[in-house]
């Protein structure tokens, strides 16, 4: 049995290792992605003003049609700047940056013309899909299983054995051959973060699959209603609306208005939610009359909603907090270091065995 999974952990890590890696490296840049991207766009930076924010972004789209606004979205790094998502008549999205009274930040493609969209859009969707749209997600979600069965059972193989302590794997020096000290430390390294890297790796790959439907999981709505005519309730008191209901609350996510749901969902994120921006919190502002059709609070979620809520926040260690996000860091320097180590315990074991079969043919030829 161990003599399988030693093959199989080998063979594994040696045809996904470049891909595991490209996952590792850009997962670790995107822990502090957008405290680094906004970081790195100088420009205005102003405070959150509602209305002057929501007569700012009612001009903007106007100017952009026949593109249309889809999407508010906090922009992850400031509290004062905002990405407003425009989808063009070819399908195709860009990204808008304003602060908090309309301010222009930048304007840049957000799904297509890569490395257009910026160092970090870039690699996360390189991350998440490999640019290859739902079928990169399938496939990255398959080598993510992948790697967390490789994960367990290089956790079971490096398991001490009865009688061996526990320090002694951990802390295994410096002393014998260079293949047996790549063994110990492959080990030791392994079995230090293995468990926190089964935990990354798991809900990483969740992330990659409709679990939330599996799971059950409504997304709140107002009743059902429909129509055709243009919001007449200017954005600006839409926000006031929902902040009346939220006052202090961060905005994370707003869904525009459109013919099939005639309201502003205004996502904002409350106290004690696990998410560091994109809370759940969700207030329901009618696009015909101002009226709210709906305040759901994230902690009035049902269970389900509430665990697959948790899924992304501990893949990036927000559910942890600022201590959870270097951890995840961590973590993917430990996948990139137990790569290095297990491909170079790899290559010289291999050298050692063609060094040992050409000097056991020239014996053997000798005594004939």
């Amino acid at each position: 049995m161990r003599s399988f999974l030693r093959t199989a952990h080998k063979y594994l890590s040696l045809t996904f290792a470049l891909l595991w890696l490209l996952q590792a490296a850009t997962g670790t840049l995107l822990v502090f992605r957008g405290e680094l991207d906004d970081a790195m766009l100088r420009g205005p930076d102003e405070p959150l003003s509602p209305a002057t924010f929501g007569a700012a972004v009612t001009r903007i789209a106007a100017e952009r049609k026949p593109s249309v606004l889809t999407f508010v979205l906090a922009s992850e790094g400031s509290r004062n700047r905002f990405d407003l998502l425009f989808e063009d008549p070819d399908g195709r999205t860009r990204v808008v940056r304003v602060d908090g009274v309309g301010h222009l930040v930048a304007d840049r493609p957000r799904d297509h013309d890569y490395p257009a969209p910026g160092l970090f859009q870039t690699a996360l969707d390189l991350h998440e899909s490999l640019f290859a749209g739902q079928r990169g997600m399938w496939f990255v979600g398959v080598s993510g299983l992948l790697l967390l069965t490789n994960i367990i059972t290089g956790l079971i193989m490096a398991w001490p054995a009865r009688g061996q302590t526990w320090r002694r794997v951990l802390l295994p020096g410096t002393a014998g051959s260079l293949p047996a000290k790549l063994f110990k430390w492959h080990r030791a390294l392994g079995l230090a973060l293995a468990a926190f890297a089964i935990a990354i790796v798991a809900t990483g790959v969740l992330q990659e699959y409709p679990v939330d439907d599996w799971m059950g999981v409504q997304r709140p709505e107002p009743p059902a209603r429909k129509s055709a005519l243009a919001p007449t309730v200017p954005f600006g008191d839409a926000l006031v609306t929902a902040f009346a209901r939220h006052p202090g609350a961060p905005i994370a996510l707003i869904e525009m208005p459109g013919t099939d749901h005639p309201w502003y969902n205004i996502r904002v994120r409350a106290e004690g939610e696990s998410r560091r921006v994109f809370g759940w919190t969700s207030v329901f502002v009618d696009a015909q009359d101002g009226s709210v059709l709906l305040d759901r609070k994230a902690a009035d979620l049902p269970t389900n909603a509430k665990v697959y809520n948790s899924f992304y926040s501990i893949h990036t260690g927000e559910f942890f907090g600022l201590g959870g996000r270097i951890a995840v860091v961590a973590a993917g320097f430990w996948l990139v270091t137990m790569s290095a180590l297990g491909l170079l315990l790899w290559w010289t074991r291999r050298q050692a065995r063609t060094t040992v079969r050409p000097s056991h043919a020239r014996m053997v030829a000798t005594t004939k």
